[in-house]
């Protein structure tokens, strides 16, 4: 009662600030719009907290998180993606130091962040003295759990899960349910308006590949792509559904119209796969050379488990074809 009473108080009073020719400031408005996003975000903190005590179930059994915590370990690499993509920092994670040489996209959130380093073989004892709050570890992880959760309350979530799940399980587990659906809110209408400008490339083939050297490729199953493939419209080649490794024949047997050449951060090929093999015949008979439709990927984790390659995934995609 109180409520409705309030909203006809202010309806009343916009009323007689038009009839009374007047309107609000735009400096008013722009302090009154910044108090409400305030007080909106204070109110979304609140609820978050109140939630807890939760319990989390997950592949290694129960876990109660008594209150939402500050301080996040995870001994995963793709998890540091996923707290960061929901502007949460942990303590402690795995391969920090590897994110910032070899990940750009993921090292540009991570800048000026004070993130202990556990290493890419985890360092138990760093994990310890970093003093986390929670852990959040996947199944490669399973047969620590016991002193894991000596440590901290641990969940433990699959390597390679759906990344929209995964994306709202951590939310679920550190109160950023809102952040989540926003996240994924915004992904889906850009993939929607992404779909439309590429609808013309519809009937083209799209083939995503890391070049390994000696003209021997790598590709990977559709799954991985699932939200350039069925999201933005894209067409897979036919017959390479489970992916595999792949030679410089054998991919100009397929032909594609499109081919990402993704960043083979682990065996870097200097000058890039377009300047190695500008001279390879079998290279420059394909459609996508003559056509210039081969595009090249800087962030290499596109085709891995992590959120912000989703994210980050349809920007290079529609910059590269939506032309």
């Amino acid at each position: 009662m109180v409520r409705k009473k309030t909203i006809v108080w202010m309806m009343v009073a916009i009323t007689v600030l038009f009839a009374a020719g007047c309107t609000p400031s735009s400096e008013n408005s722009s302090e009154g719009q910044a108090a409400t996003s305030s007080y909106g975000n204070q109110e979304a903190e609140q609820q978050a907290d109140a939630s807890f005590p939760k319990t989390i179930t997950h592949l290694s059994g129960e876990t109660v998180i008594a209150k939402k915590p500050m301080k996040i370990a995870t001994p995963y690499i793709a998890f540091v993606d996923y707290l960061a993509v929901l502007n949460v920092y942990p303590v402690a994670g795995q391969g920090i130091d590897t994110i910032h040489h070899n990940f750009p996209n993921l090292s540009k959130l991570l800048q000026g962040k004070e993130i202990t380093d556990l290493g890419m073989e985890v360092s138990m004892e760093k994990l310890l003295a970093a003093n986390p709050d929670l852990i959040i570890a996947a199944n490669d992880m399973a047969d620590k759990y016991e002193q894991l959760k000596q440590i901290a309350p641990t969940v433990i979530l699959p390597q390679a899960g759906n990344w929209r799940e995964t994306l709202i399980q951590i939310a679920d587990m550190i109160g950023k349910e809102e952040k989540a659906e926003s996240v994924l809110t915004a992904f889906d209408m850009k993939s929607a308006a992404y779909k439309q400008k590429l609808a013309a490339h519809e009937h083209e083939t799209v083939l995503f590949a890391m070049y390994s050297g000696k003209d021997q490729f790598v590709t990977w199953e559709w799954e991985r792509f699932e939200p350039f493939y069925k999201g933005l419209g894209l067409k897979p080649v036919p017959n390479t559904e489970k992916g595999g490794p792949l030679t410089l024949e054998g991919l100009a047997a397929l032909n594609p119209d499109h081919i990402f050449v993704i960043n083979n951060w682990q065996n870097p090929v200097e000058g890039g796969v377009s300047k190695t093999l500008k001279d390879n015949e079998v290279w420059r008979s394909m459609e996508a050379v003559k056509k210039d439709q081969v595009y090249y990927l800087e962030d290499p984790s596109l085709p891995g488990p992590m959120a912000l390659a989703k994210i980050n995934g349809i920007e290079d995609i529609i910059q590269a074809m939506g032309h």
